[in-house]
């Protein structure tokens, strides 16, 4: 008994984006990209957009951790698995970005386009693995989600031979550079632009590929 993971199912959507907003609001940055809890009509696009994105996009993989006793979801990832050298015109594209209702569309712009700068100017179309999310419901920090869910990605990237990039909220800085990465650029936002306080910083971090 305890927590176990596993591939997210069709029915875990809800619940995932339900942790994604509980987390999001212990973010300062994200606080001001996502004012206030977004409303239930906002929840259901978010939900569709994941879902789609689970079924039909063959580069993303949601995992997810259950605590057993509760029989809940308390933490999940998205991963890209991107297995193969990309090429030009696919790992240039611009993201295609779907605001969720609610959204500081302004804030939120300025943030993609600053983190996919420096994305592609990183990694451009190597072969690795994205991690582009991680959350743990703030009720579940500490038990040891976030570890499970970043080991699933390790172990999968060491056997390939393949690196890992990810970009780093303060909070999970020390989880990442336990566990091997190591910082390669920095991502700064002003927050005082948008009403807020101080410099919200994004640590850029790799994980070297390695084989087992």
């Amino acid at each position: 008994m305890g927590l176990f993971l596993k591939p997210a199912s069709e029915t875990d959507f809800p619940r995932i984006v339900e942790i994604l907003a509980a987390a999001n609001a212990q973010d300062p940055w994200m606080r001001i990209m996502k004012p206030g809890q977004p409303p239930p009509r906002a929840r259901v696009k978010t939900i569709d957009r994941f879902l789609n994105e689970h079924l039909n996009d063959p580069v993303v993989e949601y995992m997810a951790v259950e605590d057993s006793e509760q029989n809940e979801l308390i933490a999940f990832a998205r991963w890209n698995m991107y297995r193969k050298e990309r090429p030009d015109d696919e790992w240039k594209k611009e993201p295609n970005i779907q605001w969720d209702e609610g959204t500081n569309e302004e804030a939120a712009a300025t943030f993609i386009r600053g983190i996919f700068e420096k994305r592609q100017s990183i990694m451009n179309g190597k072969a690795h693995l994205l991690l582009n999310m991680l959350d743990t419901h703030p009720d579940h920090q500490r038990r040891g989600a976030g570890r499970m869910l970043l080991k699933w990605g390790i172990d999968i990237a060491d056997k390939a031979g393949l690196p890992i990039y990810l970009e780093a909220a303060p909070a999970g800085v020390k989880l990442y550079g336990s566990m091997g990465f190591a910082e390669v650029d920095k991502f700064d936002i002003d927050m005082a632009t948008w009403g807020g306080e101080g410099i919200h910083r994004h640590v850029l971090m790799i994980r070297p590929a390695k084989s087992v």
